[in-house]
């Protein structure tokens, strides 16, 4: 289980995030006894607070806090069909899935469109192509360590939350592939949804270096208020967000993506 956590930052900024869940002792004799809790950090893409999410689970229910923040909401969210991972895990298509969005991204640039919709169409654009380097950085590493116990060993050694991870007998001993829908459920509900995370990930478990990529943090930043803002910051000024400035992105993107799968198709051959 996890927690969509969504709030408002002082800074204005609307934080939307998926936090590790609590599971409350169903067998305790006592309501103290039944009691789970999990804390986790959160950043807001605005002006890079941190925040702690502290998740109090029990008999009684749910509840989460989070100090500081602003019309704090929640959504618990059980656990995705293991199908949907398990594909994550086989699926080999992410390279061809990437190059299909960003084709359709210049296609769409080079159509006829009123020139009143310009602003809100490139909006939606610049935040696909971002969408579709995030899916790309993390459908390989998934399909990339899970197929790989050499790589998923390093994964839970050099990641202190994912191993501090609670894992069954009956996973352990019969269910080589639970523990693979697991890991893989922590990389896509919690690390690649914040791509900061990304580089260093890369770093420890695939001794892939992305070198200087603060173009692709700005982007995510100028992606986040083109979801949430219509593509004003949040002080009310708008990103200027034209047909070459996303061109320009497709081609950096691109650019990294290639490199990526370069060193993986060399690297890791059998995955």
């Amino acid at each position: 289980m996890s927690i969509d956590i969504h709030f408002i930052c002082p800074c204005g900024a609307i934080v939307e995030e998926i936090v590790e869940g609590a599971f409350p002792n169903t067998l305790a004799e006592s309501f103290a006894n039944s009691i789970d809790e999990k804390w986790s950090m959160v950043v807001c893409d605005g002006c890079g607070k941190d925040f702690e999410v502290h998740v109090i689970s029990s008999l009684a229910g749910t509840d989460v806090k989070v100090d500081g923040a602003i019309d704090l909401s929640w959504e618990e969210q059980f656990d995705e069909p293991d199908e949907e991972l398990i594909w994550e895990i086989q699926s080999t298509d992410q390279l061809e899935l990437y190059k299909k969005v960003t084709s359709d991204v210049i296609s769409l640039l080079k159509s006829e469109y009123p020139a009143k919709a310009a602003d809100t169409l490139h909006c939606m654009l610049y935040a696909q192509v971002v969408t579709a380097v995030e899916a790309y950085l993390s459908g390989i590493f998934i399909h990339t360590v899970m197929k790989s116990e050499e790589l998923t060993r390093a994964l839970v050694e050099s990641d202190p939350e994912l191993a501090k991870r609670k894992f069954s007998l009956s996973e352990i001993f019969t269910q080589y592939q639970g523990l693979q829908v697991e890991v893989a459920r922590y990389l896509k509900d919690l690390i690649f949804h914040d791509l900061k995370k990304v580089r260093p990930m890369y770093r420890a478990v695939l001794g892939y270096e992305f070198g200087s990529v603060e173009w692709l943090f700005k982007a995510v930043l100028v992606r986040h208020d083109c979801v949430h803002r219509n593509g004003y910051t949040k002080d009310g000024v708008r990103w200027e967000i034209d047909a070459e400035l996303i061109r320009d992105l497709v081609r950096s993107c691109t650019i990294l993506i290639s490199s990526v799968d370069e060193y993986v198709s060399d690297v890791y051959p059998m995955a």
